[in-house]
């Protein structure tokens, strides 16, 4: 006999079935382990288990417990984002027409605060968790953290490099500034590139950071990248604000880092480190190919959010 659980979010709803809610439960953990974007989202899950997204949704919030929170409190689009945003994409898609191989050579960048209590701060990047949806909002000011620096392109990925200064207890986590960014990028990163021989060919994506358009920074960029290799603010090649959805490492990388719960500082470098180096090829070429499809949607849909 079909056992169900009488959870109803309106009169005359039907009772969902243990069956689904642990199917859906299965599919989840699954997903945390391995993609985030099959864990975040109610469409992907109701799709792998063909279930309604009504039910699916349903379990997820009222049986499971898991809310749909962001990390950081999002920026709503303005009324001339939906322009910008579908420009780029529909540029995005005419470069890859011509250069179908330039994607493959992006560098993905960005930065994100890991907090000890599991938060996430960072641009607009969406995941489930089972804790209260507003708990993210109460993070302590000086709660404990690193800050991450991440970039990766379709075949490699450079990093974790945490932005710490030494202190008399031993590395502490410092702001971001542009003489630190300059410094990581002429140090660390155009070394990495040079090291395996691509970085003749990188196209280097970042965001309109205040640290990332600082003239020391913009000066080594156009040093190793030419402005010609460059996507970001301030530069020929613009990249708008408030495109989360198009950027991996918000949509993904970052969901993925943080699935872990260490308790101290150096056990949550170390993980966000061990995660960095298990990632496979094959995962950062699925990732590329899915923020393609991302900007067919968003020049679809003439700049509209992509879908959760």
């Amino acid at each position: 006999m079909k056992r169900s659980l009488n959870v109803r979010s309106g009169r005359g709803r039907k009772p969902v079935s243990v069956q689904a809610i642990e199917k859906v439960a299965s599919q989840v953990g699954e997903g945390k382990a391995s993609n985030v974007q099959a864990s975040t989202s109610v469409r992907l899950v109701a799709k792998a288990l063909d279930l309604p997204r009504s039910t699916v949704q349903k379990i997820m919030r009222n049986i499971l417990r898991y809310y749909p929170y962001k990390l950081q409190l999002v920026q709503e689009l303005l009324p001339h984002d939906f322009e910008t945003r579908h420009l780029f994409s529909l540029q995005f898609l005419a470069r890859l027409e011509v250069e179908p191989e330039w994607p493959w050579n992006i560098l993905w960048t960005d930065e994100a605060h890991f907090h000890l209590d599991g938060s996430v701060n960072t641009h607009n990047c969406r995941i489930w968790k089972t804790d209260n949806p507003h708990s993210t909002f109460q993070v302590p000011l000086h709660s404990r953290k690193v800050t991450v620096w991440c970039g990766f392109s379709a075949s490699f990925i450079l990093g974790p490099y945490f932005f710490e200064e030494l202190g008399a207890g031993g590395p502490v986590t410092c702001s971001i500034n542009g003489q630190r960014y300059a410094s990581l990028l002429r140090n660390k990163i155009t070394p990495d590139l040079q090291a395996r021989q691509c970085l003749s060919r990188i196209i280097f994506m970042q965001d309109g950071a205040p640290p990332h358009i600082t003239r020391c920074v913009k000066d080594v960029l156009k040093h190793h990248f030419t402005e010609e290799r460059v996507i970001s603010h301030q530069f020929l090649h613009l990249r708008p604000p408030r495109i989360p959805d198009l950027n991996p490492c918000d949509f993904w990388l970052w969901g993925h880092l943080s699935c872990d719960q260490p308790r101290t500082l150096p056990d949550l470098k170390d993980s966000i480190s061990r995660h960095v180096l298990n990632m496979s090829q094959n995962t950062l070429w699925s990732t590329v190919e899915h923020a393609i499809l991302r900007f067919q949607i968003v020049a679809e849909n003439d700049g509209h959010h992509v879908e959760p």
